[in-house]
């Protein structure tokens, strides 16, 4: 038995957010935008920011979200009896958005006690339209939100039917001005969601075949746009892949990449995508004797003759990307290698089609030593 829900409406393709002053979800509605300080300088997305005629912008959403960056939106939301919220960026600020939709309808006045304290929201928030201008985090579409709380040093996922946007206008366009790290490691990010998705415990037939498709777009347009980042056909694709990866995993939910990439973030600030990516090859050499061949067949559908030669090509996009492949490249001393372990334990790990050890995370990191 399975199950798919998908309440998200998805506006897709080339121009789409020149027209969405239109739409009857913003007209005549309180708005309020949330992105980031550098995204919202852009031309393009100055220029759609003012063609929306907010009444308020948010624009101080960190690169890893923290929940103060939720609670300061929530304030924003309150003080101005928000309608509908725009969220326009990558993943962060489109996690702080429907986080603080959310938190904005009750009368706590920190998303604290939902994310790390154990509250559950009991009903839909502010409804949230998201714009993503890069293609990666798939959290366009997806009822997750990863936020970092400083104060007390954790860095988790939190999930909600209630998150579930509105509305997805996704523009390629609009990741034309996305530079080459970024471009790689948001396009492996979504690499790992697809991967994760494909082997939870919890995938089922239409988030497979989501996942490869996903996956098998990122390994032909990805090396394009290494060689021409204004190829706008690639950038369509990738645009696309990160959607249908974000719908591939976002009922079956991660499992090793992820938890791993949580300490990875936190202890060794590694950006979200990169740490995605640290441990990527690895985590798919553990689990992929427990697959019963479903990982062969992933790598086939994705025109590789053998999981390890899918695994080569991974290493090559890092590489090409400017992605570190080792502790060293991520200048990470080996003295933290118990933390990172330990930290890596999270709930998602429940998802591995293989149990996981603390050997097995050794011997991950291990890996990530070869020629030091």
């Amino acid at each position: 038995m399975w199950t798919f829900q998908l309440p998200t409406k998805i506006v897709f393709g080339i121009g789409t957010t020149a027209s969405m002053a239109t739409m009857p979800e913003i007209q005549d509605r309180r708005l309020v935008i949330v992105t980031d300080s550098t995204i919202g300088q852009l031309p393009p997305i100055r220029n759609l920011i003012d063609s929306l005629k907010p009444n308020a912008v948010y624009d101080k959403v960190r690169p890893n979200p923290t929940t103060a960056n939720v609670d300061e939106v929530t304030e924003l939301l309150r003080k101005i009896d928000a309608e509908i919220i725009v969220a326009i960026g990558g993943g962060s600020s489109l996690d702080t958005a429907k986080a603080a939709s959310c938190l904005a309808w009750t009368n706590d006045l920190s998303i604290r006690s939902y994310h790390s304290e154990g509250k559950i929201f009991q009903r839909v928030g502010i409804p949230v339209i998201t714009v993503p201008t890069t293609a990666g985090t798939g959290s366009e579409v997806t009822p997750i939100a990863v936020l970092d709380d400083e104060g007390k040093n954790f860095k988790s996922p939190m999930a909600s039917p209630y998150f579930y946007p509105v509305c997805a206008v996704v523009d390629p366009e609009l990741t034309i001005s996305v530079p080459l790290r970024v471009t790689a490691s948001t396009a492996l990010d979504a690499l790992s969601h697809s991967i994760e998705g494909y082997w939870s415990k919890n995938h089922q037939p239409i988030c497979d075949l989501l996942a490869k498709e996903a996956a098998k777009t990122i390994f032909v347009h990805l090396p394009n746009v290494y060689e021409n980042l204004d190829d706008l056909a690639s950038r369509k694709a990738l645009s696309y892949a990160a959607l249908i990866a974000g719908i591939a995993f976002h009922l079956p939910k991660n499992a090793i990449i992820h938890a791993c990439s949580f300490p990875l973030s936190n202890r060794a600030h590694l950006p979200h995508g990169i740490a995605c990516a640290f441990t990527m090859e690895a985590a798919i050499r553990m689990n992929s004797p427990y697959m019963n061949g479903r990982m062969e067949e992933f790598a086939a559908y994705c025109n590789f003759s053998t999981i390890e030669k899918m695994i080569e090509e991974i290493t090559t996009l890092k590489r090409r990307g400017g992605l570190p492949c080792t502790l060293m490249e991520a200048q990470i001393d080996s003295s933290l290698i118990d933390t990172l372990i330990a930290e890596s334990f999270h709930p998602l790990l429940n998802n591995n089609p293989k149990k996981v050890t603390e050997e097995d995370l050794r011997q991950i990191y291990k890996e990530l030593m070869v020629n030091e």
